[in-house]
């Protein structure tokens, strides 16, 4: 018979403390986004939201399963689905999450669905590849995608982000800084087209340090189980 205990403990104040350390290094007009995908990054999600929920201004999560466990939890802050699955668009209106649409297949999923439901103005993200490769519009979509945008009434574009691949590495200055040019060059195509204005968002944990001229808009932070990372 196993007799041993692991006890996990979440430490409220050094959380709050962390994130305290890196609202110093950015601008009072910066929004803070946390992630906390994943359980919170092997913790607990929902207990790390709850704490920090009046000091930031969004979440996000990798699937929607994970955006309902918040909501359910009681969380209220805007909450981004990095990586929602078309089988799960309903959940995602029903519990007003925020999906982020990175391919032209679930872009049109979603405008039908909100067609479908008679939804305007619904707010969503569109993230661009510029070098991590997993997901994303890449930068020749644009005149595409801007045509389709300009289609619909159904979509809000709340955010444009793409998300740096190496940003924590010294010998990837080089590759991290075109990335964030990159980034630069796509934002100002979707500006100048838009009617909404949306926000923008590259740099994660890392970026905010090496790289605190790319902040835009809002910023992302990783939380989990030893604060953030």
């Amino acid at each position: 018979m196993n007799n041993h205990v692991t006890v996990l403990e979440i430490d409220k104040s050094a959380l709050r403390y962390n994130l305290s350390f890196f609202k110093h290094k950015l601008l009072p007009t910066t929004k803070i986004l946390v992630v906390v995908k994943a359980f919170g990054y092997g913790s607990d999600a929902v207990k790390i939201a709850g704490s920090i929920e009046k000091e930031v201004d969004y979440f996000a999560v990798a699937y929607t399963d994970e955006g309902i466990n918040l909501r359910e939890s009681g969380i209220t802050k805007p909450i981004l689905v990095l990586h929602p699955q078309i089988q799960n668009l309903k959940k995602i209106q029903e519990y007003k999450l925020e999906p982020n649409l990175y391919n032209f297949k679930i872009y049109d999923a979603f405008v039908a669905l909100c067609k479908q439901q008679n939804l305007t103005k619904y707010p969503i993200h569109l993230k661009f590849n510029t070098g991590l490769n997993r997901i994303g519009f890449w930068h020749t979509d644009i005149p595409v995608l801007l045509s389709k945008i300009k289609e619909t009434a159904s979509l809000k574009i709340t955010s444009i982000f793409s998300h740096l691949a190496a940003s924590e590495d010294e010998q990837e200055k080089e590759f991290t800084k075109n990335q964030i040019d990159d980034f630069k060059f796509i934002a100002k195509q979707l500006q100048e087209n838009l009617t909404d204005s949306p926000f923008l968002h590259i740099l994660n944990t890392s970026g905010i340090v090496n790289y605190p001229e790319a902040q835009f808009d809002m910023v992302r932070l990783g939380i989990g189980l030893h604060g953030f990372a």
